[in-house]
Protein backbone atom coordinates (compact mmCIF):
# COMPACT_ATOMS: atom_id res chain seq x y z
CA UNK A 1 0.00 0.00 0.00
CA UNK A 2 1.09 3.40 -0.75
CA UNK A 3 1.70 6.32 1.72
CA UNK A 4 -0.29 8.87 1.52
CA UNK A 5 1.12 12.05 1.29
CA UNK A 6 -0.89 15.34 2.75
CA UNK A 7 -0.21 18.91 3.28
CA UNK A 8 -1.48 19.01 6.69
CA UNK A 9 -0.33 22.33 7.80
CA UNK A 10 -1.62 23.78 10.99
CA UNK A 11 -4.45 22.41 11.60
CA UNK A 12 -4.95 22.03 15.40
CA UNK A 13 -8.23 24.59 15.33
CA UNK A 14 -9.46 25.71 18.46
CA UNK A 15 -13.31 25.49 18.18
CA UNK A 16 -13.67 28.55 20.67
CA UNK A 17 -11.45 30.80 17.98
CA UNK A 18 -13.93 29.00 14.76
CA UNK A 19 -17.07 30.15 16.90
CA UNK A 20 -16.14 33.08 17.76
CA UNK A 21 -15.11 33.84 14.05
CA UNK A 22 -18.50 32.53 13.01
CA UNK A 23 -20.46 34.99 15.34
CA UNK A 24 -18.04 38.21 13.83
CA UNK A 25 -19.15 37.52 10.50
CA UNK A 26 -22.89 35.84 10.45
CA UNK A 27 -24.98 39.10 10.08
CA UNK A 28 -22.96 40.00 7.26
CA UNK A 29 -25.75 38.56 4.85
CA UNK A 30 -28.06 40.09 2.30
CA UNK A 31 -31.38 38.87 3.85
CA UNK A 32 -32.05 37.42 0.69
CA UNK A 33 -33.88 33.54 0.61
CA UNK A 34 -33.24 31.27 -1.79
CA UNK A 35 -34.62 27.84 -2.31
CA UNK A 36 -37.85 26.02 -1.13
CA UNK A 37 -38.95 22.85 0.23
CA UNK A 38 -39.90 20.29 2.59
CA UNK A 39 -37.62 19.52 5.82
CA UNK A 40 -36.92 21.15 9.08
CA UNK A 41 -33.46 22.17 7.27
CA UNK A 42 -32.75 25.65 6.77
CA UNK A 43 -30.55 27.66 4.14
CA UNK A 44 -30.27 31.56 4.99
CA UNK A 45 -28.74 33.67 2.10
CA UNK A 46 -25.88 36.17 2.98
CA UNK A 47 -22.02 36.37 3.16
CA UNK A 48 -22.14 35.65 6.63
CA UNK A 49 -19.61 33.16 8.10
CA UNK A 50 -20.76 30.23 11.19
CA UNK A 51 -19.54 28.02 11.37
CA UNK A 52 -11.41 6.62 3.28
CA UNK A 53 -9.35 8.32 1.47
CA UNK A 54 -10.34 8.98 -1.84
CA UNK A 55 -12.30 6.19 -3.12
CA UNK A 56 -10.79 7.00 -7.02
CA UNK A 57 -13.03 7.66 -9.88
CA UNK A 58 -16.39 6.00 -8.80
CA UNK A 59 -18.81 6.51 -6.17
CA UNK A 60 -18.75 3.01 -4.26
CA UNK A 61 -22.27 4.19 -2.75
CA UNK A 62 -23.60 3.81 -6.16
CA UNK A 63 -25.27 7.41 -5.85
CA UNK A 64 -26.15 8.66 -9.33
CA UNK A 65 -30.22 8.48 -8.04
CA UNK A 66 -28.94 10.27 -4.02
CA UNK A 67 -28.63 13.06 -6.48
CA UNK A 68 -32.39 13.23 -8.00
CA UNK A 69 -34.25 11.29 -5.53
CA UNK A 70 -32.96 12.73 -2.17
CA UNK A 71 -35.49 14.34 0.08
CA UNK A 72 -36.70 17.50 -0.59
CA UNK A 73 -34.46 20.56 -1.07
CA UNK A 74 -33.40 22.74 2.52
CA UNK A 75 -35.69 25.46 3.06
CA UNK A 76 -34.57 28.93 2.86
CA UNK A 77 -35.12 31.36 5.39
CA UNK A 78 -34.56 34.85 6.65
CA UNK A 79 -33.71 36.60 9.78
CA UNK A 80 -31.66 36.05 12.79
CA UNK A 81 -32.55 33.19 15.73
CA UNK A 82 -33.08 30.51 12.89
CA UNK A 83 -29.17 29.30 12.93
CA UNK A 84 -27.33 26.33 14.87
CA UNK A 85 -26.49 28.03 18.49
CA UNK A 86 -23.41 25.79 19.45
CA UNK A 87 -20.40 24.65 17.20
CA UNK A 88 -17.83 22.30 16.74
CA UNK A 89 -15.82 23.36 13.67
CA UNK A 90 -15.08 19.93 11.09
CA UNK A 91 -13.36 22.38 8.71
CA UNK A 92 -13.08 26.18 8.37
CA UNK A 93 -11.10 25.60 5.28
CA UNK A 94 -8.46 28.88 5.81
CA UNK A 95 -5.30 26.57 7.00
CA UNK A 96 -5.35 26.01 2.85
CA UNK A 97 -4.53 22.28 3.14
CA UNK A 98 -6.71 19.10 2.40
CA UNK A 99 -6.86 17.80 5.84
CA UNK A 100 -10.14 18.68 8.23
CA UNK A 101 -9.65 20.44 11.52
CA UNK A 102 -7.88 17.32 13.85
CA UNK A 103 -10.33 18.19 16.97
CA UNK A 104 -12.33 15.78 18.95
CA UNK A 105 -10.55 13.10 17.41
CA UNK A 106 -11.80 13.54 14.06
CA UNK A 107 -9.04 12.60 11.50
CA UNK A 108 -9.88 13.51 7.70
CA UNK A 109 -8.83 14.26 4.19
CA UNK A 110 -10.87 16.26 1.32
CA UNK A 111 -10.65 14.19 -1.73
CA UNK A 112 -13.10 14.35 -5.19
CA UNK A 113 -14.57 11.50 -7.12
CA UNK A 114 -16.95 11.01 -10.37
CA UNK A 115 -18.57 8.35 -12.38
CA UNK A 116 -15.72 7.86 -14.81
CA UNK A 117 -17.37 9.54 -17.68
CA UNK A 118 -14.79 9.28 -20.54
CA UNK A 119 -13.98 13.10 -21.51
CA UNK A 120 -15.57 14.55 -18.37
CA UNK A 121 -13.04 16.65 -16.10
CA UNK A 122 -13.34 17.50 -12.93
CA UNK A 123 -11.28 19.99 -10.65
CA UNK A 124 -9.09 18.65 -8.22
CA UNK A 125 -8.78 15.48 -9.85
CA UNK A 126 -9.46 12.08 -8.03
CA UNK A 127 -6.70 10.55 -6.32
CA UNK A 128 -7.69 6.93 -6.54
CA UNK A 129 -4.35 5.53 -5.28
CA UNK A 130 -4.13 7.43 -2.47
CA UNK A 131 -0.61 8.52 -3.22
CA UNK A 132 -1.45 12.68 -2.67
CA UNK A 133 0.39 13.55 -6.03
CA UNK A 134 -2.80 15.70 -7.04
CA UNK A 135 -4.01 16.73 -3.19
CA UNK A 136 -7.34 18.85 -2.73
CA UNK A 137 -6.68 22.40 -2.28
CA UNK A 138 -8.33 24.69 -0.95
CA UNK A 139 -9.78 27.95 -3.64
CA UNK A 140 -9.56 31.23 -2.31
CA UNK A 141 -12.27 33.27 -2.40
CA UNK A 142 -12.81 36.92 -4.82
CA UNK A 143 -13.89 38.29 -2.54
CA UNK A 144 -13.48 37.26 0.84
CA UNK A 145 -16.70 35.58 2.21
CA UNK A 146 -16.90 38.03 5.41
CA UNK A 147 -13.64 37.13 6.96
CA UNK A 148 -13.43 34.07 5.46
CA UNK A 149 -10.56 33.80 2.74
CA UNK A 150 -10.71 29.86 1.79
CA UNK A 151 -13.52 27.38 0.69
CA UNK A 152 -13.54 24.05 -0.50
CA UNK A 153 -14.48 23.83 -4.02
CA UNK A 154 -14.92 21.44 -6.73
CA UNK A 155 -16.19 21.92 -10.83
CA UNK A 156 -15.71 19.89 -13.71
CA UNK A 157 -18.03 19.16 -16.66
CA UNK A 158 -19.08 16.46 -18.70
CA UNK A 159 -20.21 13.42 -16.86
CA UNK A 160 -23.26 11.79 -17.73
CA UNK A 161 -23.62 8.52 -15.69
CA UNK A 162 -25.01 9.66 -12.06
CA UNK A 163 -22.19 12.88 -11.73
CA UNK A 164 -19.32 14.00 -9.09
CA UNK A 165 -18.76 14.92 -5.57
CA UNK A 166 -16.23 15.96 -3.09
CA UNK A 167 -15.99 15.60 0.40
CA UNK A 168 -13.65 13.51 3.33
CA UNK A 169 -14.06 10.57 5.83
CA UNK A 170 -14.17 11.64 9.88
CA UNK A 171 -11.98 9.17 10.96
CA UNK A 172 -9.53 7.74 8.84
CA UNK A 173 -6.02 7.69 10.14
CA UNK A 174 -3.67 6.29 8.03
CA UNK A 175 -6.09 5.55 5.71
CA UNK A 176 -8.32 3.43 7.68
CA UNK A 177 -11.92 4.39 7.29
CA UNK A 178 -13.97 4.10 10.99
CA UNK A 179 -16.43 4.83 12.27
CA UNK A 180 -16.95 8.58 14.36
CA UNK A 181 -19.77 9.39 17.04
CA UNK A 182 -21.04 12.93 16.49
CA UNK A 183 -24.43 11.29 18.52
CA UNK A 184 -23.87 14.91 21.00
CA UNK A 185 -24.71 16.63 17.57
CA UNK A 186 -27.99 17.76 16.40
CA UNK A 187 -26.80 18.09 12.72
CA UNK A 188 -24.58 19.74 10.25
CA UNK A 189 -24.42 23.37 9.52
CA UNK A 190 -22.29 24.74 6.39
CA UNK A 191 -22.27 27.92 3.54
CA UNK A 192 -22.89 26.83 0.14
CA UNK A 193 -23.05 28.27 -3.40
CA UNK A 194 -22.38 26.88 -6.88
CA UNK A 195 -24.32 26.29 -10.39
CA UNK A 196 -24.71 22.42 -9.70
CA UNK A 197 -27.75 20.98 -10.56
CA UNK A 198 -28.94 17.96 -8.48
CA UNK A 199 -26.63 19.21 -5.65
CA UNK A 200 -26.81 16.91 -2.42
CA UNK A 201 -25.38 16.27 1.12
CA UNK A 202 -24.40 13.05 1.84
CA UNK A 203 -23.78 11.43 5.60
CA UNK A 204 -22.63 7.64 5.69
CA UNK A 205 -22.81 5.01 8.56
CA UNK A 206 -22.46 1.52 8.47
CA UNK A 207 -25.77 0.80 7.20
CA UNK A 208 -25.10 2.84 4.02
CA UNK A 209 -21.27 2.69 3.49
CA UNK A 210 -19.15 -0.07 1.85
CA UNK A 211 -17.19 0.00 4.47
CA UNK A 212 -19.71 -1.70 6.64
CA UNK A 213 -19.92 -4.22 5.00
CA UNK A 214 -24.02 -4.37 5.09
CA UNK A 215 -24.79 -3.05 1.88
CA UNK A 216 -24.40 -4.02 -1.76
CA UNK A 217 -25.87 -0.51 -3.40
CA UNK A 218 -24.97 1.59 -0.94
CA UNK A 219 -27.80 4.17 -0.66
CA UNK A 220 -26.32 7.44 1.83
CA UNK A 221 -28.41 9.27 4.08
CA UNK A 222 -28.66 12.42 2.02
CA UNK A 223 -30.52 15.71 1.77
CA UNK A 224 -30.89 17.59 -1.85
CA UNK A 225 -29.68 21.19 -1.60
CA UNK A 226 -30.81 24.14 -3.90
CA UNK A 227 -27.91 26.29 -5.02
CA UNK A 228 -28.01 29.74 -5.89
CA UNK A 229 -24.99 32.15 -7.12
CA UNK A 230 -25.23 33.78 -3.68
CA UNK A 231 -23.31 32.24 -0.36
CA UNK A 232 -26.37 30.48 1.99
CA UNK A 233 -25.98 28.52 5.20
CA UNK A 234 -27.50 25.35 5.02
CA UNK A 235 -28.12 23.91 8.42
CA UNK A 236 -29.72 20.19 8.15
CA UNK A 237 -30.87 18.46 11.52
CA UNK A 238 -29.57 14.20 11.33
CA UNK A 239 -32.93 13.57 11.40
CA UNK A 240 -33.63 15.30 7.78
CA UNK A 241 -31.11 13.00 6.23
CA UNK A 242 -33.38 10.50 4.25
CA UNK A 243 -32.05 7.48 1.55
CA UNK A 244 -32.70 8.06 -2.19
CA UNK A 245 -35.02 4.61 -2.70
CA UNK A 246 -32.72 3.49 -5.23
CA UNK A 247 -30.49 1.19 -3.19
CA UNK A 248 -30.16 -1.03 -0.01
CA UNK A 249 -32.65 -0.12 2.47
CA UNK A 250 -31.01 0.63 5.84
CA UNK A 251 -33.57 -1.16 8.11
CA UNK A 252 -33.30 1.99 10.10
CA UNK A 253 -35.87 5.08 9.88
CA UNK A 254 -32.73 7.76 10.79
CA UNK A 255 -29.16 7.81 10.28
CA UNK A 256 -26.41 6.12 13.23
CA UNK A 257 -25.39 9.34 14.27
CA UNK A 258 -22.71 7.56 16.77
CA UNK A 259 -21.19 5.71 13.70
CA UNK A 260 -21.04 7.64 11.12
CA UNK A 261 -18.24 7.45 7.91
CA UNK A 262 -18.00 10.31 5.67
CA UNK A 263 -19.91 13.55 4.79
CA UNK A 264 -20.00 14.58 0.71
CA UNK A 265 -21.26 16.68 -1.62
CA UNK A 266 -22.48 15.79 -4.99
CA UNK A 267 -24.17 16.48 -7.63
CA UNK A 268 -25.83 15.12 -10.64
CA UNK A 269 -25.68 14.82 -14.69
CA UNK A 270 -25.15 18.35 -15.66
CA UNK A 271 -23.68 19.98 -19.06
CA UNK A 272 -21.09 21.47 -15.81
CA UNK A 273 -20.80 22.25 -12.26
CA UNK A 274 -19.12 24.34 -10.10
CA UNK A 275 -19.69 24.21 -6.25
CA UNK A 276 -18.05 25.76 -3.09
CA UNK A 277 -18.30 24.99 0.37
CA UNK A 278 -17.35 26.57 3.87
CA UNK A 279 -17.65 26.68 7.24
CA UNK A 280 -18.78 23.09 7.53
CA UNK A 281 -19.67 22.71 11.54
CA UNK A 282 -21.60 20.16 13.35
CA UNK A 283 -24.25 21.72 15.55
CA UNK A 284 -26.48 21.68 18.34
Amino acid sequence: MKTRIFLHGLNLVVCGLAVAAFAACGDDGDGGAGGAGGGTGAATSGSGSPTSTSSGTTDPAGSTSASTSASTSASATTGAGGGPQSLDMIDDMEDNDNAINATDGRVGYWYTFNDGTEGATQEPPPDPEGTGETPFTMTALEPARGQSMYAARSSGSGFEEWGAGFGFDLNSPEGEKATYDASAYTGITFWAKGNARGATVMISDPATDPAGGTCTECDKWAKSLTLTEEWQQFTIPFADLKQGGWGDPAGTAQIDASKLYAIQFQVGIAPEFDFYVDDLAFYN
